[in-house]
């Protein structure tokens, strides 16, 4: 699968390109069922402020064959490397489940902000691709993207009042509804009246490729529709992170370093 220069040009404009009924329904099955056998008490697991919802699931694709075929896919794979412009690995993979009803915010902020922070990460040379495991509508908080503010760059942020005062370095701190590193008021008022806010919806199969330095939230889900978004991010085989302290886990930062070769586009559909 190979973008058009078009696409190219809209993702570099925009930070991102939205490919709605990218991956067929039946695809999508394989995945869903796959996401109910992982097993329950993975070591990425992070849980809402209940501490009864499940939030995230990171690193998943260590329990998973087919999660494994899928960073593999020509369908994302060849379009990160053409983004890019170069060879890629993967750099993290979870799944944001954003349940029915409990469901919490995730506020502004720009990944690259925790990848140049906690990660050493040199260079935004990144890309996220969303995958919607269920349909997302206005009702079960879709993401928030400003158009274009990838091009500012890191974006000067706030650390979160419970960062400053908590002496917490646990992983949890930064995938938390307090999101550490957020984006303020003023930034978003001034970044939103330039580019707008977009909120891509659509079936299940969708898919939105998105910078890392996109500014990007996300509202609590209230409705009684879920919605569970695979994300996966490939990184330059040029932009290995140089943390300056102790690593974050393996399950939210890969270092198998490995440039990624496609495999078969039919490989999710191999295992029904």
């Amino acid at each position: 699968m190979k973008l058009t220069q078009d696409q190219i040009r809209k993702y570099e404009d925009e930070g991102m390109l939205f490919l709605p009924n990218y991956f067929s329904e039946a695809e999508v099955s394989v995945l869903r069922e796959e996401l109910s056998l992982l097993p329950e008490n993975s070591s990425g697991r992070m849980m809402e402020k209940d501490n009864q919802t499940i939030r995230a699931l990171h690193g998943v694709h260590i329990h998973s064959k087919i999660f494994q075929s899928l960073i593999q896919h020509p369908l994302l794979l060849e379009p990160a490397q053409q983004i890019l412009g170069d060879s890629v690995y993967l750099y993290q993979f979870k799944i944001n489940m954003k349940a029915a009803f409990t469901g919490d915010i995730w506020p502004w902020h720009q990944d690259y902000a925790f990848w140049y922070e906690e990660d050493g990460m040199p260079e935004p040379r990144i890309v996220n691709v969303g995958i919607f495991l269920d349909e997302v509508n206005q009702f079960n908080g879709p993401l928030y993207l400003i158009s274009g503010s990838h091009k500012e760059g890191l974006i000067r942020f706030e650390m979160h009042k419970s960062a400053v005062e908590s002496e917490d370095v646990s992983w949890e701190a930064n995938v938390s509804a307090n999101l550490k590193y957020c984006l303020d008021n003023a930034t978003i008022t001034r970044l939103v009246k330039r580019g707008g806010i977009i909120a891509p919806v659509g079936c299940a199969g969708s898919v939105l490729f998105f910078h890392g330095s996109i500014a990007h939230s996300s509202v609590p889900n209230i409705s009684p529709y879920p919605r569970r978004l695979l994300l996966i991010t490939y990184n330059s085989i040029e932009n290995i992170p140089r943390p300056s302290g102790k690593p974050r886990p393996e399950f939210l930062v890969c270092r198998d370093y490995t440039p990624l070769q496609p495999v078969e586009d039919d490989v999710l559909l191999q295992q029904v």
